[in-house]
């Protein structure tokens, strides 16, 4: 692992080392469970705030707005979905030009604060609205 930063006197700050990320076990938490296991059952699983009634998707533990914990899960209406913004990518992790780009678009729910990054296909556009047609992770969608 290593990591450039530049410090406050506008020096370079570097760091070089090895971080043995095999050896360490990270689980999702229990509102990362309640999203992925929706996901399971073609379901987008987002948390509602029992103080101000907010939802967030992904599923949260705490309130970002009341800072109180959310215990009450529910589904999201998948048929009401949009594209906030998107990418475009046109070389692979080594630099390798791509047969066809690929989008990633960053889809946000109806009322619903929050969002999900997935693999788009269509006319992808910000505000376009989109259907997710796969639920495995990460999620694809159609754009209209």
């Amino acid at each position: 692992m290593s990591w450039e930063k530049v410090g406050r006197d506008g020096k370079l700050l570097r760091w070089y080392d090895v971080m043995e990320v095999e050896k360490y076990e990270y689980t999702v938490g229990p509102a990362g469970e309640q999203f992925f296991n929706g996901l399971k059952q073609n379901k987008i699983i987002g948390s509602k705030c029992p103080k101000c009634g907010k939802v967030f998707v992904p599923a949260r533990l705490y309130c970002e707005e009341c800072f109180i914990k959310i215990e009450n899960y529910v589904e999201i209406d998948a048929n009401e979905v949009y594209v906030d913004s998107y990418t475009i990518i046109y070389k692979d992790d080594e630099g390798n030009k791509l047969q066809n780009p690929v989008y990633i678009a960053l889809i946000r729910f109806k009322n619903a604060k929050g969002g999900l990054l997935c693999y788009a296909d269509g006319n992808v556009r910000p505000g376009a609205k989109a259907k997710i047609v796969s639920f495995d992770w990460p999620l694809k969608v159609k754009v209209d």
